[in-house]
């Protein structure tokens, strides 16, 4: 084999390795020594309803390395996994390596979700449908594409495993961040907008596939 050859497969590898390659979390060990991390889930939480959310009028926050971290809200949910997308080489991988797009009520019945062509793409998730089966505004408040940043090593295990078409638990916090060179990230608070911006982002303390 000649030395060009030898070159020419050593960058395909490399290239293959940084784009296609495994994801890490290299800040879930010490978000893990930071953020507290809940035993159970609550009892109300179910595929059938919203996420459960409760506002955090206080906001803490607590800075780690570079970052800053804002808690805006406690959120956990039990979802229908419609997607997944990881990333690692964006600027916001670092602390979220891998988007969910998530279905909940209407967005978790299978003979609903036969007729929609969903995808991912860009820190986005994309769906489209020939004939409504459910009202758009429905589809927008029953469906969601959510940046999850593992808050502990436990849990970017059981992220790492999410495959699309799972029922998955998850709970932790909707947070705000912010580096210390001025990039940000804003989490949505609402389930009802669209967009840019509408994505949550989930700092998740606990997680666990149910199927």
């Amino acid at each position: 084999m000649n030395a060009r050859l030898v070159v020419l497969l050593v960058l395909v590898a490399t290239a293959w390795y940084l784009w296609a390659g495994p994801i890490s979390a290299p800040m879930a060990e010490e978000l893990g020594r930071v953020v507290e991390a809940p035993l159970s889930f609550d009892h109300s939480i179910s595929i059938d309803r919203a996420p459960l959310q409760r506002d955090l009028p206080a906001r803490p926050g607590f800075q780690l390395n570079d970052y800053y971290f804002t808690l805006m809200a406690e959120f956990q949910l039990e979802a229908l996994v419609l997607g997944r997308r990881d990333y690692r080489r964006d600027a916001g991988a670092v602390l979220a390596p891998i988007d969910l797009a998530l279905g909940w009520g209407a967005m978790a019945r299978a003979d609903i979700l036969e007729q929609f062509d969903i995808r991912q793409r860009g820190r986005f998730y994309f769906w489209r449908v020939d004939d409504y089966p459910i009202p758009r505004q429905e589809i927008i408040a029953s469906s969601a594409n959510m940046h999850l940043i593992p808050g502990n090593p436990e849990a970017f295990s059981q992220l790492r495993a999410v495959r699309a078409g799972q029922v998955v638990r998850l709970r932790g916090y909707l947070v705000n961040v912010d580096r210390n060179d001025g990039w940000r990230w804003r989490t949505s608070m609402t389930r009802l907008d669209t967009g840019d911006g509408a994505c949550e982002v989930f700092l998740v303390t606990l997680a666990e596939v149910l199927r």
